[in-house]
């Protein structure tokens, strides 16, 4: 489903991803000022936007607490059972009082702003692959599918295969 999901992504924002891959390409080395495409895919028609790798997380908020190995087992729970039930789960649960802390911290970074998109681990990752892709001679892109919660996917695309005729 991924693969057709970016083919048809990378379809419906060519123009766009042209003129990424043309600054890539002015870009001799990989540095923090490279630039990276995020789609939004979450609308009818998704959206191409523009970032430096380096402030990545001003595009797509990175979550400290998402990634916790409690939250985690929250976010499994939830998909079977429904929200109320997998958080009475969590909190009356063997580490209750550790998940309620994480709980908590979550909760606060959802109401400072935007909601996180991903993890600072997953935004870690990222950057180390638009390293690799730059010096693959690839475009790093990112996609925010729709879903509850929405769903990210990395990938890189050849310059060559953006900018050919």
């Amino acid at each position: 489903m991924d693969r057709e999901t970016i083919q048809s992504l990378i379809k419906q924002c060519s123009l766009g991803l042209f003129d990424l891959a043309c600054a890539v390409s002015g870009h001799p080395s990989w540095d923090l000022n490279l630039p990276v495409g995020v789609i939004d895919a979450r609308r009818s028609k998704p959206k191409l936007m523009v970032s430096a790798i380096g402030t990545i997380n001003s595009t797509l908020k990175a979550s400290s607490t998402i990634a916790h190995p409690l939250m985690v087992r929250l976010f499994e729970r939830f998909e079977h059972v429904g929200l109320e039930q997998a958080l009475t789960e969590m909190k009356h649960g063997e580490d209750g009082e550790a998940f309620c802390e994480v709980w908590q911290a979550y909760r606060d970074e959802r109401r400072c702003g935007d909601a996180p998109m991903w993890s600072i681990e997953d935004a870690t990752a990222f950057v180390m692959q638009s390293r690799e892709a730059h010096a693959d001679r690839e475009v790093a892109c990112v996609a925010i599918l729709p879903g509850d919660p929405h769903r990210i996917v990395t990938f890189s695309v050849p310059i060559a295969f953006l900018t050919r005729d």
